[in-house]
């Protein structure tokens, strides 16, 4: 008969054993771990640079610094376009302009044979769209360059065209420098605040032109990004140098409530349409997963809190078929003190003794964290970064993994959201596997009113995650996904005195204003921020806290809005990203469109492809999977402008329009 251990030769057992692997850990944990991608440079290949065809090519010229085109890839990329390519203007030739309806130029000089390849395309009914292109395109665009340039300050909308009727018509930023420009047969659909115009397009021969007086791009990156001139300087008067130190001054507070990087992106998206309509329709997919008018990014730091208080957070958004991210930071300890709790965890996944080492309310263990993450939740680090970006997220990475909590998730939001340089936070990031950055956050001075009064909307005049660029234009693969919904900044979560100071049901109407908003006119992304400390501190902060939460959470719901966990949307941004277009047919006769296109799996739900009702002076009669067309699809409405719509399933699609 087998022996069975008593509880005394256990215990002594089990604390034998757990001296040894203290010793043991208490070595290991002393060695600090190396960045994994420690080599990486942070650099991404921008979208279309690998593809052999495409309806939109544009144009990488070195000759333009700083060169923005890779930059004008991902705008048109999150803008949706999937028929995309980027040539070097030295591989430009006959052939490849043949298979294309749309060429983007931005700023610098060309050789004299691509401007006249150029004017060719044009005259045989190609589409030309110039940012702040060369002087020796001037008499194609139908403009007169008067060799200056002024600062920018706002564009907006004059034309009356009804097609452009759906456009934002309030003035939006322009950061960079705009040419001057006299019109010379162009017509001009938008000006500066001056009256001068800033953008215009032009017939020429069976083609046309769309010129842009500014870096488009550029101006975008500058809009999203906030000064690189203000870098590492301190001017907003909290402690701390933050993302928002860098639009400071930078963005206009009585524009603030609409996104004015989106609005200008949606601007080059809509004109694109309507250049292109005596050929085939751009191939465009929808910013969600299938067909939501905008999605819920929920998330929430945590400092050294308990399980019991992370669950709050969690299960408020299970209860809406949501997931959340929770950015942790353990409670400090020594070498020796990690390695003790890392041996008290995997003794409380005993039985009998389990129950007595774990407590009423432990820390979270690699164990629960776990089970987190196979309810589909994000549980990633915080870290903190007082002692500088690169020692910070080294030690703070190695802090967590030595946790047990690894593998590090691929989203973080940096304490305090302390900032360096323009983008040198999403460079240290990438060394670490990380892939989208929460750090630009609505809060602080920055978003009040010289009269006390504050200001809600998008700091970073954008709803959509777009991946960094660099000064030079040189993209970034880590994703910017700002954060628009702020417990700290609406309510005194902390008491810092720079918060609005809400109650709870207060809060709650700023925030469903906001989301309305998105619904009805701007499709977005909201980043939602709910601290969960407030749970660990108790009494009327974590009441008020938790009415906002849930106020927020229910009437997201009830908009249609998904909300979802940082990295479950990362995941369906990668995908939508991914997918591919294959052979293009266009029957010009029939006005019938077919493509193949190879659609990834997408864990999130399925991208959803988008056509325009109305394409030229025909309309949309039959529309869908080449199995499955009909002639009522679902549709959306964005800018004016309304789209059928068909989701895709992953593998290898045949879609087929027909216009009559």
């Amino acid at each position: 008969m087998k022996r069975q251990i008593s509880r005394r030769e256990f215990l002594a057992t089990a604390a034998h054993t757990t001296a040894a692997g203290l010793l043991l850990a208490y070595g290991l944990e002393w060695q600090p771990l190396a960045a994994p991608f420690a080599d990486a440079s942070g650099l991404a290949v921008p979208p279309g640079t690998n593809e052999d065809a495409g309806q939109l090519l544009i144009l990488n010229n070195p000759g333009g610094q700083p060169n923005f085109s890779g930059y004008l890839s991902e705008i048109l990329r999150t803008e949706g376009f999937v028929s995309l390519r980027r040539l070097h203007v030295a591989e430009l030739n006959e052939q490849a302009l043949a298979a294309v309806q749309v060429v983007l130029l931005g700023p610098g000089a060309l050789h004299s044979s691509l401007v006249a390849l150029l004017h060719d395309f044009v005259l045989q009914g190609g589409v030309l769209v110039g940012f702040q292109a060369t002087g020796q395109l001037a008499e194609l665009f139908g403009v007169h360059d008067l060799g200056a340039r002024v600062a920018g300050d706002y564009v907006q909308m004059i034309s009356e065209h009804p097609d452009l009727a759906g456009l934002e018509r309030g003035p939006l930023q322009v950061h960079g420098p705009c040419a001057r420009i006299a019109l010379a047969g162009a017509d001009v659909l938008a000006t500066n605040q001056a009256g001068d115009p800033l953008l215009c397009w032009h017939q020429v021969g069976r083609g046309r032109t769309l010129y842009w007086a500014y870096d488009l791009a550029r101006c975008i990156a500058l809009l999203r990004q906030g000064n690189p001139e203000w870098a590492d300087q301190e001017r907003d008067g909290m402690e701390g140098i933050r993302a928002s130190d860098l639009f400071y001054g930078w963005i206009d507070l009585e524009r603030m409530a609409v996104p004015q990087a989106d609005l200008q992106q949606r601007m080059l998206s809509l004109l694109l349409e309507l250049l292109v309509q005596a050929g085939p329709p751009l191939l465009r997919l929808w910013y969600f997963p299938e067909g939501a008018p905008s999605v819920l990014v929920a998330t929430g730091d945590a400092h050294g809190s308990r399980v019991s208080h992370i669950e709050q957070l969690y299960t408020a958004v299970e209860q809406h078929a949501g997931t959340a991210s929770v950015y942790y930071t353990p409670p400090e300890s020594d070498l020796l003190g990690r390695a003790t709790r890392r041996s008290r965890w995997a003794l409380a996944e005993l039985p009998l003794v389990g129950g007595r080492l774990r407590g009423n309310d432990p820390l979270p263990t690699p164990a629960q964290i776990a089970a987190w993450r196979a309810r589909g939740h994000e549980f990633g680090m915080h870290p903190y970064v007082e002692m500088g970006l690169e020692p910070g997220y080294n030690t703070y990475w190695n802090d967590f993994i030595k946790h047990g909590y690894g593998p590090l998730p691929p989203t973080v939001r940096t304490h305090r959201i302390l900032w360096h340089g323009w983008v040198e936070n999403a460079r240290i990031q990438a060394r670490y596997g990380l892939r989208m950055n929460l750090d630009h956050y609505h809060s602080g001075p920055a978003v009040r009113h010289a009269d006390g009064t504050w200001a809600y909307g998008y700091l970073s005049g954008t709803g959509l995650p777009m991946r960094f660029v660099d000064n030079d234009g040189a993209l970034l693969s880590v994703y910017q996904q700002p954060t628009q919904l702020v417990d700290e900044h609406l309510m005194p979560v902390f008491a810092t005195g720079f918060e609005v100071g809400l109650s709870g049901a207060e809060a709650a109407e700023v925030t469903m204003a906001q989301i309305a908003a998105s619904v009805a006119h701007y499709p977005a992304a909201l980043g939602l921020q709910c601290h969960i400390d407030p749970f660990l501190f108790g009494g009327n902060i974590a009441e008020e806290v938790g009415t906002w939460l849930a106020t927020t959470l229910e009437y997201a719901a009830s908009q249609g809005l998904p909300i979802m966990s940082a990295e479950r949307w990362l995941n369906f941004i990668e995908a939508r990203q991914a997918l591919q277009i294959g052979a293009t047919f266009w029957e010009a006769d029939t006005q019938r469109l077919t493509v193949e296109l190879k659609v990834p799996p997408n864990p999130v739900g399925p991208a959803v492809l988008l056509l325009p009702l109305r394409h030229g002076t025909r309309e949309l009669r039959e529309f869908g999977l080449a199995a499955q067309q009909t002639t009522s699809a679902p549709q959306i409405t964005l800018a004016g402008r309304t789209y059928a719509t068909v989701a895709l399933p992953p593998a290898q699609q045949r879609v087929v329009a027909v216009y009559g």
